[in-house]
């Protein structure tokens, strides 16, 4: 008997009443002619859980929506570095060539740094598009 007091006691009971909309506005307990009906108030207590989970569907959203912006952002700095670089050694490779003899040894050498301009200009085209890619696939996957 007392264990059933103490749990009477910590168990509330659940208050059930009903709402009733007599005019514009005005609600009450009891109905306010034959025709009002009780409101179903049933759906109250979810809407406001599931504004949490948008919220946090939203956040995560965002999130992922920054980080991907910063991957491209570094994409983009990685590709002026790599094109920063092609054309600074193309320079040297340039300013190199005036030091060439005018003989068949200077001829080979022009030769060997025009085919050294080529593989640089192929390796930066090469890592430029690799880079353009990835931040096409990110900017297609994340948008």
């Amino acid at each position: 008997m007392r264990y059933l007091m103490i749990f009477a006691l910590l168990v509330p009971g659940m208050a059930i009443s009903e709402v009733y909309k007599c005019s514009d506005g005005v609600y009450q307990a009891d109905p306010c002619g034959d025709a009002t009906e009780a409101l179903d108030l049933s759906h109250v207590g979810s809407t406001v859980e599931n504004s949490h989970k948008v919220d946090k569907k939203n956040i995560q959203s965002y999130i992922n929506n920054q980080q991907v912006e910063r991957d491209i952002s570094s994409l983009e700095r990685q590709r002026k570095k790599a094109l920063d670089q092609r054309d600074r050694r193309l320079s040297e490779l340039k300013n190199s060539r005036r030091w060439a003899m005018n003989n068949l040894a200077g001829a080979t050498w022009q030769q060997s740094l025009a085919q050294e301009m080529s593989a640089v200009s192929q390796q930066a085209e090469t890592l430029v598009s690799t880079i353009d890619r990835q931040i096409a696939q990110l900017r297609t996957e994340f948008r």
